[in-house]
């Protein structure tokens, strides 16, 4: 049975866990605040970049062909880039990331002679290391994104694409919903379409109808949707890694408010455990006091 001391012990390693886990939260909170607010700030950009790049595309209606817009069929070699956290304590953040990714790659081997990764995390490149062949990888990007960064690989991805080493480029992140809520995602990046939900945007219902009319392009199409793409492919890299950070702050704000709340559970369960024992010891030295004084009486 553990004794006065221990029970203390215990007591104090638990207040310090405490002390560590509520600073942690804080922490977290200012740095989610933070991410949000970048998000906040590329949001309207990101919604001009789509719909210019949407409706160049409609006006041309195919007549542009480009080679970031090629569709090679049969598709032989993926890369996939994996946007996680270099840190843990985020609850199941990157693991629900990771379990997809792996579930997706099980079900595409078929498919695809190689696939291989860009890991721009620490926890991704240890969760993959051995299981898939892992083309790059970077650290301490996800914290704090930056376009330079994203520009940087966005550049790379889009050349290995040129120059056909890979036929399909695809972007695994966390999509970020709220402070407690995210979706895991694994999308198509390179050869560059549009989404399910584009698509019914550009119809001929909701763009045009009718003949298509004489539209006059400054810079000319070609050269429009040349710089349009390219800028598209970096920005949703950019947006991506801002997801993911706004993600892994509120994944880990949560995981230690629960960390936090359990600790005080836990301090109320061994402070009454603690208390009772000192009652039992008290206890017993009154008994012995008693029974003491009873031999000298006697």
């Amino acid at each position: 049975m553990p004794t006065l001391k221990d029970y203390n012990n215990k007591l104090v390693s638990l207040r310090n866990t405490r002390k560590m886990t509520k600073t942690m939260q804080m922490v977290s909170a200012t740095k989610f605040q933070r991410a949000q607010a970048a998000q906040a700030r590329v949001a309207p950009y990101a919604q001009a970049l789509n719909s210019m790049l949407h409706r160049v595309t409609a006006a041309a209606r195919g007549d542009v062909q480009l080679p970031l817009c090629a569709v090679r069929t049969p598709a032989y070699k993926a890369l996939v880039i994996v946007i996680s956290s270099d840190r843990g304590l985020c609850g199941s953040f990157n693991h629900g990331l990771h379990r997809l990714l792996a579930h997706w790659i099980l079900e595409r081997e078929d498919r695809y002679t190689d696939i291989d990764l860009v890991c721009c995390s620490r926890r991704a490149a240890a969760f993959f290391r051995g299981r898939q062949t892992i083309r790059k990888s970077r650290d301490g990007i996800t914290a704090s994104p930056v376009m330079a960064t994203a520009a940087e690989l966005g550049d790379e991805v889009i050349k290995l694409f040129s120059e056909r080493t890979y036929d399909e480029v695809y972007l695994a992140y966390n999509e970020f919903i709220n402070a407690v809520s995210r979706t895991p995602r694994v999308e198509l990046l390179l050869p560059a379409k549009p989404t399910e939900e584009e698509q019914a945007e550009l119809t001929p219902e909701n763009v045009m109808q009718g003949p298509r009319p004489e539209l006059i392009f400054e810079p000319p199409a070609p050269e429009l949707l040349g710089t349009l793409i390219p800028q598209s492919v970096r920005f949703r890299i950019f947006a991506a890694l801002l997801e993911s950070a706004a993600g892994e702050h509120g994944a880990r704000m949560s995981a230690m408010d629960n960390a936090t709340k359990n600790s005080d559970r836990l301090l109320d369960t061994y402070t009454l455990l603690r208390n009772r024992v000192r009652q039992a010891g008290i206890t017993r030295e009154l008994a012995e006091i008693v029974t003491g004084a009873e031999a000298l009486k006697g």
